[in-house]
């Protein structure tokens, strides 16, 4: 449920990110049956899913949809691989 945020939350996500000028963030008009048609696609047995989608009709549950120009910001090297070697350290310093 963690991806599940209003359109101004995404707005802000990726300005505050640096990486990207977002012109446009807004709920898509139906979105929410967009949604719902594909859940009944991939998965119609998930009736919880789509009862919660029908009976929220919008209100809440939809797609977002945002559009947005990369800023000209150079970006951090991707990370490649991350250690498989632990290192203890106590949680508290003295």
């Amino acid at each position: 449920m963690s991806c599940l945020h209003s359109p101004g939350w995404w707005r802000r996500h990726w300005e505050r990110s640096g990486v990207a000028i977002v012109e446009l963030a807004d709920a898509m008009p139906d979105g929410w049956r967009c949604w719902l048609d594909w859940q009944h696609a991939v998965a119609a047995d998930n009736t919880v899913e789509i009862e919660a989608l029908t009976a929220d009709r919008g209100w809440h549950l939809g797609y977002v949809r945002a559009v947005a120009r990369r800023n000209d910001r150079s970006l951090d090297e991707p990370i490649v691989s991350v250690p498989v070697t632990y290192q203890e350290r106590p949680v508290r310093r003295t």
